[in-house]
C-alpha cells in the first residue's frame, strides 16, 4: 500500500507538473515515458509524494497502532495490579484485538481509534518524504556516475532503476534512509512520549506522570529545553538503514524483474 501510493502519487504529480511547466518541447525520457522535471519540480513531487503516501497507509496503520497500545498497557497493568491488591483497576478489558477494536469503536467512536492518527503522520510523514527525496536524488547521482565511469550518456539517461547495480542500489536506500532517519527524529521521540501519555491515561490507573505534554510541539519544546531532542537518534538510523535498504532494493528488482517478464 505504502509503495504503491508512493509510486501513484509521483506518477500523477509528475504529470501535472509537466504539465504546468508549459514546455512544448522534448518533456518526456524516451525510454520509459517520464516527465524530464526541474530540481525543484523533483523535490516538491517527491516530498508530496512522499507525504501523500504516508497519509493514506497511517488510515491503516494507526487503528493497529492504537490496538496494539491498548493491549500492551493492558498485560502490564495486569501483571503490577496482581501484585499489588490496593490499584486502581483498569476502565476496561480486552480478550484480544478485534474485540479491542470494537469496544474502542463502541465507547470511543472512530475519534478513538484514529486518536495519535495526526501525530503519527506528524512523525512518519516528514520522514516519508525526505526519505523518497534523497532516494530519488541519490539514484540520480548514480546514473550519472555510471555515464561518467561505464556508459554513454544516453544509456545512462534511460536506464531503468531496477537496472542499477546492487550495490548502487544499496547506498541510495541506505544512506537516504540514514539521513532521513537521523533528522526526523526529534519527531519520532515526541510520537513515542505522546503514546506512552495516551497509554497511561486509557489505562486509567493511579501512575502518576511527571510530565503532561500539550501535544507535538510543546512535548518537541520540553526535550530541546532538557537537551534531549535526538536522544536515541543512533537507534533509530540502526533501525531505518537496514530496514529501508532490504525494502527498497527489493521492490526495484522485483518491479524491474516483472516489467520485463509479464507481457
Amino acid at each position: 500500500l505504502y509503495l504503491t501510493g508512493y509510486a501513484f502519487f509521483r506518477d500523477a504529480f509528475s504529470s501535472l507538473a509537466s504539465n504546468w511547466g508549459g514546455s512544448s518541447g522534448n518533456t518526456f525520457n524516451n525510454s520509459n515515458n517520464k516527465p524530464i522535471l526541474s530540481h525543484g519540480q523533483e523535490f516538491a513531487v517527491h516530498f508530496s509524494s512522499g507525504m501523500l503516501a504516508e497519509a493514506v497507509t497511517c488510515i491503516v496503520y494507526v487503528p493497529v497502532d492504537v490496538v496494539k497500545e491498548r493491549m500492551q498497557v493492558q498485560s502490564r497493568e495486569s501483571l503490577v495490579s496482581h501484585n499489588d491488591s490496593l490499584r486502581k483497576p483498569q476502565s476496561y478489558h480486552y480478550n484480544g484485538s478485534l474485540d479491542a477494536l470494537q469496544q474502542i469503536i463502541r465507547t470511543e467512536g472512530m475519534k478513538g481509534i484514529y486518536r495519535g492518527y495526526w501525530a503519527t503522520l506528524a512523525s512518519f510523514g516528514p520522514f516519508s518524504a525526505l526519505y523518497f527525496v534523497f532516494y530519488e536524488r541519490c539514484k540520480v547521482w548514480s546514473k550519472e556516475m555510471l555515464q561518467k565511469n561505464k556508459t554513454g550518456h544516453a544509456n545512462a539517461q534511460r536506464m531503468d532503476d531496477g537496472d542499477l547495480p546492487l550495490h548502487y542500489l544499496i547506498a541510495c536506500s541506505a544512506g537516504a534512509g540514514a539521513l532521513a532517519s537521523w533528522l526526523t527524529s526529534p519527531l519520532d521521540l515526541a510520537k513515542l512520549r505522546l503514546q506512552v501519555q495516551r497509554g497511561q491515561t486509557a489505562a486509567a490507573a493511579n501512575t502518576i506522570q511527571t510530565t503532561q505534554y500539550r501535544g507535538m510541539f510543546d512535548c518537541l519544546q520540553a526535550a530541546y529545553k532538557k537537551g534531549e531532542l535526538f536522544r536515541g537518534a543512533g537507534a533509530r538510523v540502526l533501525h531505518f538503514a537496514p530496514a529501508t535498504t532490504v525494502t527498497m532494493t527489493a521492490y526495484e528488482k522485483c518491479k524491474n524483474f516483472y516489467a520485463d517478464t509479464l507481457p
